[in-house]
């Protein structure tokens, strides 16, 4: 694993940075996270440090806006019937609610809300469309979080006689739907920030509507733009603090995410991420994604209870399954020959639709290249592909569109349609693609992270990482380094699987640390990586470092074989194992780096399995090992 930090500073960088520190009051290094992070002057990050409501852009300089206004006022004056449709992830959810509850704010009154299940297929489903047409006729369908691609679907649905406005935020096609369609990705309009998430999107629809009474639904807002894993900058740092604002305060909290945050006091853009969108999801990956949206536009107390219950339970069968698939997909990655692939595509016909997100991003962070996982059968393929910031992926599949059914997504997740057939010449093309245009892409597992810290930590250092809140992608917690030798951790309490340590820095906690309890001890340099953290107990505000990773560095081995051959040694002896029932020891152990300790080097020609091992010959003298 290969630790890698921010860039050393120029001169002329460094005194970008000291300008920055003094005109906004902070620490040197506070400034020196922000320019890490694209915030290279005074005004960015005084914008930066005062997120909020004041950042907000006008909703009218989105193409379209003032004509979806006024449709839907004619659409509520004339008391036509208004369909709003979503779709079944956290985003697609949370902007479904937004639009439903500002179109009632504005005084819609007969309004219906939907959103698919994944086996339905993503964006507009024209079949669904016409049955709720046939059964109540429709005058304006809005789309939310999808619509953008579906060009030939609307102008379907238009022969019937429903109009269309199309709300989204995904990356437009090159002929688009000819109804009014408001996206900030649109090219040739005048709105500067073009990363807001579906729920975003909806929001600035019901500002323009209904002016600031739209603001009571930025909670919703923020889990989404969390959820679709935007980039917390610009508009949308503004929106998930004000929104995080809405969930912290118990007077002005939604009662829907009340009961999915429990008895959490103090929320933050990880919360969102860990704990709520999961939960969100979930009904969407278990085939019910209308428990979610029916809890987010409930107001019977009870009710909602029992759906934030059954989401809770989806949510733990979907870690399951998901880490099922994933070890499955692992088995099947082995096979591959990684050195030739600048891709990975898995599929299998027992794996559902709606896990395979999940674990193609777990499945990045293991290869260090784009992975697309497959789900389906009946010779029809659904795939969802994640990707490394080096590659779009989006546009790599676009370049494939030919051999495809569909797609649709973000340069680094997206969804994508094929046959079983077209799967292989899929596999080519991506590739193919990826080398061609990328040249050599960085393969190598890395993590990241900001500098390495040698001193003590100060209190204001400590106080001033937390103006850097919301952390999320875009903005990344720091994450730090210290170096530590031979040291030892010990468990918080009896019984307990979390450790602390020493440093020169802090003391450090290791959550389930028992992995690293070895490595800590062992004669050698270790880098290890942290997140600084403050609690206050009885107004005592105290600093640990919470340890991401332990990372020895291997330089001295003549001191280090003898030191692992001593303990491997004593192991052996405390577990009573002797050299007869050595074979069987090793079999157990297949798979797993293990020294093999024999008193007589001949004895080692009695176990075959060996033979393609390293072998090393100790001599070490008898009050080493006595």
């Amino acid at each position: 694993m290969k630790i890698v930090y921010g860039k050393n500073l120029s001169t002329a960088e460094k005194e970008i940075v000291g300008n920055i520190a003094s005109e906004c009051g902070i620490l040197f290094d506070t400034a020196r996270l922000m320019f890490y992070r694209g915030i290279d002057d005074v005004s960015k990050a005084k914008r930066f440090l005062n997120a909020g409501k004041r950042g907000f852009f006008d909703p009218y300089l989105l193409s379209d806006m003032k004509e979806a206004v006024q449709r839907i006022y004619t659409a509520k004056n004339r008391g036509e019937r208004i369909l709003v449709f979503g779709d079944y992830d956290a985003d697609g959810i949370c902007a479904t609610t937004v639009l439903y509850n500002c179109l009632r704010e504005l005084g819609v009154s007969d309004l219906r809300v939907y959103v698919p299940e994944r086996e339905e297929g993503y964006g507009l489903n024209v079949d669904t469309v016409l049955r709720l047409h046939s059964q109540l006729p429709i005058d304006l369908l809005i789309t939310v979080d999808c619509g953008i691609s579906d060009c030939d679907k609307i102008e379907e649905l238009k022969k019937s006689g429903i109009d269309i406005v199309v709300t989204d935020h995904h990356e437009p096609p090159e002929v688009l739907p000819n109804c009014i369609k408001i996206n900030p990705k649109l090219s040739g309009q005048d709105y500067p920030f073009d990363g807001l998430c579906g729920a975003g999107v909806a929001y600035k629809l019901g500002n323009a509507l209904i002016g600031e009474k739209a603001d009571k639904y930025l909670d919703f807002v923020a889990v989404a733009t969390v959820a679709d894993s935007m980039d917390l900058i610009s508009e949308n740092r503004d929106i998930v603090v004000e929104g995080l604002k809405i969930i912290n305060d118990p007077r002005l909290q939604n009662m829907p995410l009340k009961y999915l945050l429990g008895d959490n006091k103090n929320a933050t853009a990880q919360t969102l991420a860990y704990m709520v969108a999961p939960r969100i999801n979930a009904g969407g990956r278990m085939g019910d994604a209308k428990t979610a949206l029916e809890l987010f536009i409930s107001t019977d107390i009870n009710k909602a209870y029992d759906l934030s219950v059954k989401l809770n339970e989806y949510n733990i069968a979907r870690q399951v399954r998901c880490d099922e698939i994933y070890n499955q997909a692992k088995d099947k990655i082995k096979k591959y020959s990684l050195e030739k692939r600048d891709v990975i595509l898995v599929k299998d016909s027992a794996w559902q639709a709606g896990f395979v997100g999940i674990v193609a991003a777990k499945l990045v962070e293991d290869y260090a290249r784009p992975v697309i996982v497959f789900a389906g059968q009946d010779g029809h393929l659904k795939g969802s592909a994640r990707s490394i910031d080096q590659v779009n992926i989006h546009e790599a599949i676009t370049a494939s569109k030919d051999l495809l059914l569909g797609f649709g997504g973000h340069s680094q997740a997206a969804g994508v349609s094929v046959s079983e057939e077209n799967f292989i010449l899929l596999d080519k093309s991506l590739n193919a693609y990826v080398k061609n245009e990328y040249g050599k892409i960085d393969k190598d597992l890395k993590v990241f992270a900001e500098w390495n810290i040698e001193g003590a930590v100060s209190d204001r250092f400590v106080k001033e990482i937390d103006l850097l809140e919301p952390f999320g992608v875009g903005n990344r917690r720091p994450i730090f380094s210290t170096e530590v030798e031979e040291t030892f951790a010990l468990p918080l309490r009896q019984g307990s699987p979390h450790y602390s340590f020493k440093s020169d820095v802090m003391e450090m906690l290791d959550f389930n640390g028992q992995k690293d309890v070895y490595p800590l001890s062992l004669p050698v340099k270790k880098k290890v990586l942290f997140e600084i953290n403050a609690s206050t107990y009885k107004n005592k505000v105290s600093i640990k470092g919470y340890v991401r990773g332990v990372y020895p560095e291997y330089g001295d081995f003549s001191s280090l074989k003898t030191h692992i051959l001593h303990n491997e040694l004593q192991r052996l002896k405390e577990d009573g194992i002797g050299l007869d029932s050595l074979k069987k020891f090793s079999l157990k152990k297949d798979g797993v780096s293990t020294i093999y300790a024999v008193s007589n080097p001949e004895n080692i020609e009695k176990y075959p399995e060996l033979n393609n091992l390293k072998r090393y010959l100790f001599r070490p003298d008898a009050k080493t090992f006595s």
